[in-house]
């Protein structure tokens, strides 16, 4: 069950400078309170407002829920449906873990941080507490507190979309003085979307999908360090590779070297057809053609082909004897080689004009 929008109420984030970064850190302060760019604008009271009692609520509205509370990287948890970008925790605390004391403010105690967000702090990557949270716009009294990111932005997250996106998020705005059974209500319908389990999900399947869901979320840091030491150990030896501009050159040398072996070869094939009469000068061009193109079909042409004295004959010594110019002259021979290699006298006596 969504609820609906109220014109009394509405939603903000605030940031406060982390005030320990053990397992207790502070939220609000007590009293009222303001962003350092001024804001609220919309309250009539002119300042967001905590005190035991607001905060008495707070806490029996956090321990009611029935997961962790999540603080995350720059409210990506708000962000990945937009960017579609992984939200990974920074650290967990327990909604019963909310603790107002008196004079300081609202705590969260019990926060377990990762391995990755405590160095973070140490190194002093992160300073800032984002705390979202829905608040009375005729008071200012904080109604809920919705989600806590870290972040560096000296004031407001700086993202005009982010009570959008919180809203979205949350299916809120929430009523200014919701009743415990409503709030009971919600929560556990937005858990029951949130988890992809159908309207009529037993507390026995929303429990089994919660364990499931923290099981993977504690994994989160070790996948995120192990995939970062597979692209290290991925990362290419100069000493054994060699850049893929070598590589191209290589290959075209290689090309080039085979390319002049092949027309070696071919030619040798080629002259030897000639001078022993298994090729005429006509088929020299085609010869070199299909050896060229396959090696191996131009020898096997040789090889069954037989060479032809005759034809050797006219071939080599033909600078010495001289061209029949007519059908009628070409010898007892010539025409033998005729009948032998399947062509006309007339082509034969062609070929040796050429």
């Amino acid at each position: 069950m969504k609820t609906k929008a109220s014109p009394t109420a509405a939603i903000a984030a605030c940031i406060f400078e982390i005030q320990a970064e053990g397992p207790a850190i502070q939220l609000f302060p007590v009293g009222a309170f303001k962003a350092r760019d001024g804001r609220p604008r919309d309250v009539a009271a002119g300042a967001w407002f905590i005190d035991a009692q607001v905060a008495q609520r707070l806490i029996a509205q956090a321990a009611a829920r029935a997961t962790d509370v999540v603080i995350d990287y720059e409210h990506q948890t708000l962000n990945s449906a937009e960017n579609g970008l992984p939200a990974p925790a920074a650290a967990w605390f327990s909604g019963s873990g909310l603790e107002w004391r008196e004079g300081q403010g609202l705590f969260a105690t019990g926060v377990q941080w990762t391995d990755k967000a405590s160095a973070m702090l140490a190194a002093r990557e992160y300073r800032y507490l984002s705390p979202v949270f829905t608040y009375d716009k005729q008071t200012g009294e904080v109604l809920e507190l919705l989600h806590v990111g870290l972040t560096n932005y000296p004031a407001l997250d700086g993202m005009a979309s982010l009570p959008t996106l919180a809203a979205a998020r949350f299916e809120l705005a929430i009523p200014a003085a919701p009743s415990a059974q409503e709030n009971q209500r919600v929560n556990r319908d937005q858990l029951i979307e949130a988890l992809g389990l159908s309207s009529d999900a037993s507390d026995e399947d929303i429990q089994t999908a919660l364990t499931a869901l923290k099981a993977n979320a504690s994994k989160a840091d070790d996948l995120q360090q192990s995939l970062a030491a597979l692209k290290a150990e991925r990362k290419p030896d100069p000493a054994k590779f060699a850049p893929i501009e070598v590589v191209e050159a290589l290959k075209q040398d290689i090309r080039a070297l085979k390319a002049n072996q092949v027309e070696g070869e071919v030619g040798q094939l080629v002259k030897a057809g000639l001078e022993d009469g298994r090729l005429l000068p006509a088929q020299e061009e085609w010869a070199r053609d299909l050896g060229k193109k396959d090696v191996a079909a131009l020898k096997t042409y040789l090889e069954k082909t037989p060479a032809i004295a005759a034809l050797k004959g006219q071939q080599t010594n033909r600078h010495q004897t001289a061209t029949p110019s007519k059908v009628d002259e070409l010898d007892a021979e010539a025409l033998a080689v005729c009948k032998a290699m399947g062509v006309s006298p007339e082509d034969y006596l062609a070929t040796l004009k050429a």
